[in-house]
């Protein structure tokens, strides 16, 4: 997958870093109307935020060669 990782797609992953970092509050409001706890809906974001920042570690490397090859 890291392979796949454009200088573009790697900003795009920074941007859905930040949407994860706090629920924004559409999705807020949507758990609340599917009966999503709180405390579950910011457990799950949490995690995602986690795992896209381990990505984002991942990829930076792959971007900034691509970068000092260009």
């Amino acid at each position: 997958m890291l392979t796949e990782f454009t200088k573009g797609r790697y900003k795009a992953l920074e941007l859905l870093s930040e949407y994860l970092k706090t629920p924004p509050r559409e999705l807020r409001l949507d758990a609340i109307f599917r009966n999503i706890p709180e405390e579950d809906l910011r457990w799950v974001t949490e995690r995602f935020h986690y795992y896209v920042l381990k990505l984002l570690e991942e990829a930076e490397d792959k971007v900034q060669r691509e970068d000092y090859i260009k």
